[in-house]
This record gives C-alpha cells, structure tokens and sequence, in this order.
C-alpha cells in the first residue's frame, strides 16, 4: 500500500527514490561522457615520429653513444636514417592540412608548433641484459632483463655529418678510433686476422706463403708515427724479413749535407 503525506505532496513510494537514483546516475554519466569528449576535442591531435634505436651493450665498459651510432652507419648506411626524414616531412605536411581544415584551427596551430622536436627527432639508447632471480616451487629459476643505461637523441643535420664524415675515410673505422693518438691499440686480433685473411697469408712484397701464421706480420703502410691509422686500406701482410728491412729504410737516418 502507498502512503501519501497530502501535506507535503511527497509519496513515500520506494519506487519514486529509484527513479530519483536513476536520473542522478545519467546526469552524472552524461556529464563525464561530456567531459571526455570535450577533453578529446580539445587534444592535441598531434603525436612527433621519433626514431628510435637501442644498442645491446651488455659485457661492455664505457660504451660510447656515438661510436655505436658510427658503427650502425658503417654497416647499415644511411638509408634507414633518410627514410624516416622523409616521414618527418610528410608527417609535418598532413600536419599542416589537418590544420586548415580544422574549425579550431589556432589551437591546433599552437598544438602543432609545440609538438614539433627536430633537435631530438633521432633517439638511441644503450641497453644492458641483466641477470634476475625468481623462485618458485622452492626452485631458483634466472631471467634475463634489458635494461636501458644511457640515451641521446640527435638531429639530422647531426646524422648526416656524421655520416659524411665516415664516408671520407672509407667507413673503416669510427669517427673515435680513426682520430685517436694510440693508432698500435687499435690492432686487434680480429682485425689481424682479417687482414691476414684477406692478403692469403702472403707476404706483399716477397710474395712468400705463411698459411701457419709463422713469421707473418700485419704492417702499416704509411707508419703511425707519419699519421698511418689502423684501419684495413692502412696494413698489409708482410714477412719479418720484409718488415725488418722496410722499418730500417724508415728509421734510417738521412745523410749529412756535404
């Protein structure tokens, strides 16, 4: 049975408290919807197209950011780099469009311009693997977690000198290793062994064959001590004999005016 208060005109209906919950509760999901998607509208639209690239340097110590980046343009060019710019571009163009066709179009103006980061459109970053535990079941099981060290960013002009520079010296070494003081440091087994490899184990001026390694010598062509740099234009494979008697023409002091 319904009780009315005809004084007040107030039922006290559980049903009218329902409806009342009902209408609060719509009111309050239109007016979040309604925040939403003002909120939505009024974004920034806009989002830079970084370019991004990590580098696994675990085991390394005192890795270089940018002897890492020499070495990823020696080996992949500058391809990749030049694809991206060109995505800035017409990124910045759609952009620009978007703009002109919008009915908010200051604030998107504004919202663009501050979007735009083309002094650290390039990002590299150092990662290292690290060695974790968790237990489980009373066993000790290790998992393996990248874990980023150190991180750059650069511009393209920045990218592209590099580039150019590496390209003057033949992309054979970075830019670090082939302006260093100590050039003899630089010799690497490796880079030993390819050169040796490359030369077949022959002398290149007596033209003798040492397949077991035996008196075999990696020489500069133009010494360190004249600005030689250690890279593979600059060795050759030569004999001791050969490279004792090119060191005494070398070092063999000039005569005495008369």
């Amino acid at each position: 049975m319904i009780i009315t208060d005809y004084r007040s005109g107030v039922s006290d209906s559980p049903y009218s408290t329902q409806s009342l919950l009902i209408v609060v509760a719509l009111v309050i999901i239109c007016l979040v919807a309604g925040i939403f998607i003002v909120k939505k509208i009024l974004s920034s639209p806009f989002r830079y197209p970084y370019f991004e690239m990590a580098f696994d340097v675990s085991g390394k110590r005192n890795p270089d950011i940018e002897d890492y980046i020499d070495k990823y343009l020696i080996e992949n060019g500058f391809d990749a780099i030049e694809r991206h710019h060109n995505r800035i571009i017409i990124w910045k163009k759609s952009c620009e469009q978007l703009i002109q066709t919008s009915k908010l179009k200051k604030r998107r103006a504004n919202q663009f311009a501050m979007c735009i980061d083309d002094d650290n459109a390039f990002c590299f970053s150092l990662c290292r693997n690290q060695t974790r535990y968790r237990q489980s079941n009373y066993i000790k099981e290790a998992y393996s977690v990248s874990t980023t060290v150190y991180e750059d960013s650069f511009d393209y002009n920045w990218l592209l000198s590099r580039y150019r520079q590496l390209q003057e010296i033949n992309f054979e070494a970075t830019l670090s290793d082939y302006h260093k003081k100590e050039q003899r440091k630089l010799m690497t087994k490796q880079l030993r062994d390819q050169i040796a490899a490359r030369d077949n184990y022959t002398c290149r001026i007596c033209g003798k064959h040492m397949p077991d390694g035996v008196g075999l010598q990696i020489d500069h062509i133009i010494p360190v001590s004249k600005g030689g740099k250690t890279v593979p234009s600059n060795l050759q494979v030569l004999c001791s004999k050969c490279n004792g008697a090119k060191k005494a023409r070398i070092f063999r002091p000039s005569a005495s005016p008369q």
